[in-house]
């Protein structure tokens, strides 16, 4: 490290250190205890531990739930989540696509897919292992821009981030704990400060978040006052830069002070 005439700090990136042989072996060691499982026998795993199929609801409010349902709801998630499409998931598993597309059509919306999700943080935020990651009372936030074919309204040209195609952005909220409790497409091309403190009024899971971090693009001076009129705790972690130097944890826990462009002290007419 070292200081330029100017005052500014200069700090050099960190030389890459030589991992020892014993490091490399106990790695080796702790991967051949870990089984390689298809995903599909993680999804019943993971169902038969949190019931979050359970949430995945009929459209139409269809009680009656038939024993091969629960099979075609996993086959649509690994295709959706894969990219791998229902068409190819079809002649990959022997489900017709029709029965598929149904499932899909009927069974997955936002509401059911977010009350799958929280079924999931939950049963992860009350393991003892989970507390030593965090206690789950902060979180952050982050846009990631996807790009995409075909037509979708919610798709637009970018060209820093899809060249002469189209995309989206995802905006997602994730906890202390490594839980994603919020996730939302968006328009690429939307400002990301809109969303911040939506992820948290809409939290419905156990996790009782109370400060959140987002950076530059979602630190505004109207979030950091609608986080403090809800009671919450909004800290911005802004891009450092030569003629703004990156101010300390206490400074980004809140903005400097509202301008009041000369307006009175008491702004009630006297009667």
């Amino acid at each position: 490290m070292r200081l330029t005439d100017d005052g500014e700090l200069i700090i050099p990136p960190l030389t890459a250190e030589d991992v020892p042989a014993e490091a490399d072996a106990l790695r080796a060691e702790l991967a051949g205890m870990l089984p390689r499982v298809p995903i599909a026998s993680v999804l019943v795993e993971v169902d038969a531990r949190t019931g979050f199929t359970d949430h995945l609801v009929h459209a139409g409010g269809k009680v009656n739930r038939p024993a091969e349902l629960k099979r075609n709801l996993m086959y649509v998630i690994i295709a959706e989540a894969t990219n791998m499409g229902l068409s190819a998931m079809a002649e990959s598993c022997g489900v017709p696509y029709d029965v598929l597309a149904w499932t899909a059509e009927w069974y997955f919306r936002p509401e059911t897919l977010e009350a799958a999700n929280a079924a999931v943080v939950n049963y992860h935020h009350r393991l003892p292992l989970t507390q030593a990651f965090g206690s789950g009372t902060l979180s952050s936030s982050d846009g990631q821009r996807f790009p995409i074919k075909g037509k979708s309204i919610t798709a637009r040209h970018l060209s820093r981030y899809f060249a002469r195609g189209q995309g989206v952005s995802t905006y997602t909220h994730v906890s202390d704990q490594h839980s994603t409790f919020d996730t939302k497409v968006i328009v690429a091309t939307a400002p990301e400060s809109h969303y911040v403190l939506d992820g948290l009024l809409g939290n419905a899971t156990d996790l009782a978040v109370f400060e959140h971090a987002t950076d530059t693009h979602g630190a505004t001076l109207a979030n950091f006052a609608l986080f403090d009129l809800v009671g919450k705790q909004l800290t911005a972690h802004p891009r450092p830069r030569k003629d703004h130097p990156l101010p300390d944890r206490a400074e980004r826990r809140a903005p400097r002070p509202l301008p009041t462009r000369g307006w009175p002290a008491d702004p009630a007419p006297e009667h």
